[in-house]
Order: structure tokens, then C-alpha cells, then sequence
């Protein structure tokens, strides 16, 4: 397991990560892995549940068992438009979608078994260990892959929700890393405290604001504790014209597959 000091993630409730600490000294191992899945991003299918957002997206789940140090994928439903699909429920944390059941076209096996993101998940479960029974329970992984994408000048494309959100209760984390970013403006993330849920960063005093920041490299990352933080990230536009504007980010959740007693 490649951990790091969890000391920020502990006292703060998030921290940031770079390429290296994520990969060490083996970047080079992962670089025809990361152009893969960079080409993989451009190819995501439209958001099904708003097909004109700019977004596109994927998602698969999985289980970690931290004492045997493996992970398994889950299996995916059939579907007749997308091939398979997965069960994707946010448990009334996103107030966009809160009635509606979704389901997202699944991540190809190719994808969710490659060295490079096998190598991300691995180290996003070891930043989790310290907190509480982690260590000794079953965890869920989620893994989605978002684009965030336009091509006309004056258009934005947002994540969802638009708003300082949390994505899960006091036992889940969520990191976020940065796979591509091309010719693009906007995609500044914010963190705030908890009771920040539902406001806009521009409806906060900057004293509110726990830390403004945008990621630029590749594999730039964050993770937030979710009982302790809110997050957003503002909606990207073109920053020159001509050319698509595209955000694509890995976003791994981490949480016990089952609640304890």
C-alpha cells in the first residue's frame, strides 16, 4: 500500500496530492497508461441524465479488503444502449438528481484493471486506513470518470452539484484527480466548512473559504473528508477559441461497504 503522512487529511479534513506523491519515482512506467486513459476521457458518452450539460461521464464500483490487500471489481448490469451499466446513488447528497435513480454507463474492464489506475485507487484507500475500522473492514470504491467540456466561445460546462456540496456522510472520502485539462478557463476548486452546503463560493465571505486553488498537472489531486469539508468547482469555459475546452478528472470515493454495528 503506498500511503502518505495522513497528518493534513487528519487535522484539516483534506489535502492536496501531486504526480509524485501519488507515483514516486515510477512516472515513467505510467506514461503510456496516462496518455491511454487521456484518450479514453476525450471518448466519454454525454451525462444520459443531461445530455446537453457538457458533461460525459463513467462510473464503476469495487471492493477493497485492506488485510488481504486486493481489490475487486464488481460486476456490471446489462444494457441494451450502453452495453453495461452501473447503480450510481449519491443517497440524497446531490439535491439535482436526489429523485432520480441513475444509472452510468460502466468503465471497460481494460480501463478499470489498468496499472495506472489500479495504482490510484491502491494509494487513495492506504490515505483512509487511519480512520476509525477502516483497516479491518471491507471498503467500497467508486470510481467515475468526468469530462467537463465545451466548444463554443460563451458556453460553460458545470459539475454537478453547482454548489458547495458534500458527497457523502462522516465515513467517506472522495479524491479528485486531474487526468487532462486543455484550453481551458475556470475549474477553480474551493473548500468550505460543512454548513456552507447549498451556497456558491461568491456567497461567502473569503474568510469563509477554507482554500481557492485549480488544478493544473496531470494528476494534480485533492481528497476531502466529507463530514468535515464541503467542496466545489466552478464551471469551465474556452480560454481561447477555436479549440474544445476540456476538464477531465478521476473521481475515487472511498467508504465501508457496510454500515458497522
Amino acid at each position: 500500500m503506498n500511503a502518505t503522512d495522513p497528518a493534513p487529511l487528519r487535522e484539516l479534513g483534506w489535502t492536496r496530492y501531486d504526480r509524485a506523491r501519488i507515483l514516486g519515482d515510477s512516472f515513467d512506467g505510467f506514461g503510456n497508461s496516462l496518455a491511454q486513459l487521456q484518450h479514453f476521457f476525450r471518448d466519454l458518452p454525454p451525462d444520459r441524465y443531461a445530455p446537453d450539460s457538457g458533461r460525459f461521464r463513467r462510473h464503476t464500483r469495487g471492493v477493497f479488503l485492506p488485510w488481504e490487500d486486493r481489490l475487486s471489481w464488481l460486476p456490471n448490469i446489462e444494457d441494451a444502449q450502453y452495453g453495461s451499466v452501473v447503480d450510481y446513488d449519491m443517497q440524497g447528497y446531490n439535491p439535482e438528481f436526489a429523485s432520480v435513480k441513475r444509472q452510468m454507463p460502466a468503465v471497460p474492464d481494460a480501463v478499470r484493471t489498468d496499472p495506472l489506475v489500479e495504482r490510484i485507487v491502491r494509494f487513495d484507500v492506504a490515505q483512509t486506513l487511519w480512520l476509525g475500522d477502516f483497516a479491518r473492514t471491507p471498503l467500497s470504491v467508486g470510481v467515475g470518470c468526468m469530462l467537463l467540456s465545451v466548444d463554443e466561445a460563451g458556453r460553460e460546462a458545470a459539475a454537478t452539484p453547482n454548489e458547495l456540496h458534500k458527497d457523502g456522510d462522516a465515513v467517506a472520502f472522495t479524491f479528485i484527480h486531474l487526468i487532462l485539462r486543455d484550453n481551458v478557463e475556470g475549474g477553480t476548486n474551493y473548500i468550505a466548512p460543512p454548513r456552507c452546503v447549498g451556497l456558491l463560493p461568491c456567497e461567502l465571505s473569503k474568510a469563509m473559504i477554507d482554500a481557492e486553488f485549480t488544478l493544473h498537472d496531470e494528476l494534480d489531486s485533492f481528497v476531502v473528508h466529507n463530514s468535515r469539508v464541503s467542496h466545489h468547482v466552478s464551471p469551465i469555459r474556452q480560454d481561447k477559441a477555436g479549440a474544445p475546452g476540456r476538464r477531465g478528472v478521476l473521481i475515487v470515493a472511498v467508504s465501508p461497504l457496510v454500515k458497522q454495528l
